[in-house]
């Protein structure tokens, strides 16, 4: 059997053959000139936040090393502390030699300028972390939770594991150059996220302009805030071995997105490739809604069942971001098991849809089970069976 359906202007094709692998393949054409978009940094990837599309990629995987991006990470952990009533926003931590040694006036990096031997709450670390990439504030707050910033590191690494950044070694909090602190792009775009998706009552802060400490006065490093382009957050980063890196996340026409960058020569290079890779992502993408939750997928027979049909159901709405300037072919595919006997449960899970683009899966969601259908008395079961094996 074969028909087609017409849904927010995709041409859906549904192709039902007697096995257990169904295939439907959804054509969408354009008149518009094909768009290319090439970044000029070593790496480059931009992802959709809420379907985690991948946008544009390169070198996505590549061993890099994340410089004072790698701050988004003991953020993280101060933001998870201030959540779990371990420490408060007012509470003060001390300012170590240590801290002011390596990452304060004297150490000729980015700092905050806290003196030493002096107490700052944590709501004030934060900004000289946010705003100013202040090593003295990472240093205090790796002394401060782990008593020392080797033991914060493995708890960098532990919450680096939890959420699934399989490619990442931390060795401080700063990202201060070590040769066995790095990262990949993919990983610290899946630390970003977190960071915005786990503490979003904290993220204002990422959009504040400027922080004056200490009578000093450092405007957020972070060009981009609030320009057109809906930049919002997070972090910038710069060693001789990383070059000029950058991780932020928009937010405009209700669609955020995060982008990473890194291993240019010049502060201007990565300003000027993080636009175009963000204006790319809005201006060359549009989300469309392929699939709205409940709709019918296809309708099963149930073996001795007070039912003998059952619809399966599509588990969730299922929106997919597209390149408006290209032509899209999508192989969705979805499969269940059969034979089907009863008894089943309403939104029972049935089998399975994926979507893939360029044989690349996308996109996996359940198909469920349209309603209850109960098991049939023993005589109808036994001349069901019957009837089935004569089939």
């Amino acid at each position: 059997m074969h028909f087609l359906k017409i849904l927010n202007n995709f041409s859906k094709t549904f192709y039902f053959k007697k096995q257990k692998l169904y295939f439907i393949f959804i054509l969408i054409f354009y008149s518009s000139v094909a768009h290319s978009f090439n970044s000029n940094s070593q790496y480059a990837l931009l992802i959709d936040y809420d379907t985690d599309q991948i946008l544009y990629e390169k070198n996505y995987k590549a061993k890099i090393y994340p410089a004072s991006m790698s701050k988004l990470m003991t953020l993280y952990i101060l933001f998870d502390y201030l959540d779990n009533n371990i420490i408060t926003l007012d509470e003060k931590i001390f300012i170590s030699e240590n801290a002011w040694r390596k990452g304060g006036a004297v150490s000729e990096s980015s700092t905050m300028f806290a003196e030493v031997s002096s107490y700052i709450s944590i709501e004030n670390i934060i900004r000289g972390i946010v705003v100013h990439s202040g090593n003295d504030a990472c240093i205090a707050v790796a002394e401060a939770l782990s008593g020392s910033e080797e033991l914060f590191a493995d708890e960098m690494n532990f919450y680096a594991n939890k959420l699934g950044m399989k490619n990442s070694n931390f060795k401080n909090s700063t990202g201060l150059h070590n040769n066995d602190h790095f990262s990949t792009p993919y990983d610290m775009i899946i630390l970003a996220k977190s960071v915005i998706k786990d503490f979003p009552h904290f993220y204002y802060y990422f959009s504040e302009k400027d922080f004056t400490w200490n009578g000093i006065y450092q405007p957020n490093r972070n060009n981009l805030l609030n320009n057109n382009l809906g930049i919002d957050g997070l972090k910038t980063g710069k060693t001789n071995e990383s070059g000029y890196s950058m991780i932020v996340s928009s937010n405009k026409d209700n669609s955020r997105l995060i982008g990473i960058i890194g291993g240019l020569d010049t502060k201007e290079q990565r300003t000027t490739e993080m636009k175009n890779l963000i204006n790319y992502g809005q201006k060359s993408f549009k989300k469309y809604n392929l699939f709205k939750k409940s709709e019918i997928i296809d309708s099963i027979k149930v073996w001795e069942g007070n039912i003998d049909k059952l619809d399966l159901l599509i588990s969730e709405d299922i929106e997919l971001i597209l390149n408006i300037r290209t032509k899209r072919k999508l192989n969705i595919q979805y499969s269940y098991n059969e034979p089907v006997f009863a008894p089943v449960e309403k939104n029972q899970i049935m089998g399975k849809l994926i979507i893939f683009n360029d044989d690349r899966e996308i996109f996996q969601s359940n198909l469920i089970s349209s309603n209850n259908i109960e098991r049939k008395n023993f005589f109808d079961r036994t001349l069901n069976k019957f009837r089935y094996l004569i089939n």
